[in-house]
């Protein structure tokens, strides 16, 4: 089954999102959802749960998560033992400083339509290092 990817689409189309893939949508979902639009940077379910405004439990958080995945609204990477959570409207990677945690995007331009035997090919890649700041403060 073929999905639309809607990532990086305006969160005024939320609600029509939803709707057309038969999902309701809640006053929490649109905050979290506003919080990716508004948020470039990749989020783990924690900080998502620390930023928002109403009042929710984690599992709320983790329950959103899971039906944005599945409609391709937002994208997962994990690093290290942390899922993050993003907007994407192009496939890339994340470099994190392994010091301080900074983490910033890295273009990606991998085609593997040459790959034969296999269909609907995907990659996760992260890659660590030391920020400039860091760097200096060894």
């Amino acid at each position: 089954m073929h999905k639309e990817n809607y990532s990086g689409q305006n969160h005024i189309n939320l609600n029509k999102i939803l709707k057309f893939n038969g999902k309701n949508n809640t006053k929490l979902g649109l905050e979290v959802f506003n919080l990716f639009a508004n948020n470039k940077a990749p989020m783990s379910a924690g900080e998502i749960h620390k930023k928002i405004k109403l009042k929710a439990d984690l599992s709320s958080i983790y329950r959103i998560l899971k039906r944005f995945l599945e409609l391709n609204l937002i994208t997962e990477e994990t690093i290290g033992k942390e899922s993050y959570y993003f907007i994407a409207e192009k496939h890339h990677h994340h470099i994190i400083c392994e010091k301080c945690g900074h983490i910033e995007c890295i273009p990606c331009n991998t085609d593997f339509s040459w790959i034969s035997n296999f269909t609907n090919v995907t990659h996760n890649l992260t890659l660590k290092g030391l920020c400039n700041a860091c760097s200096k403060t060894k």
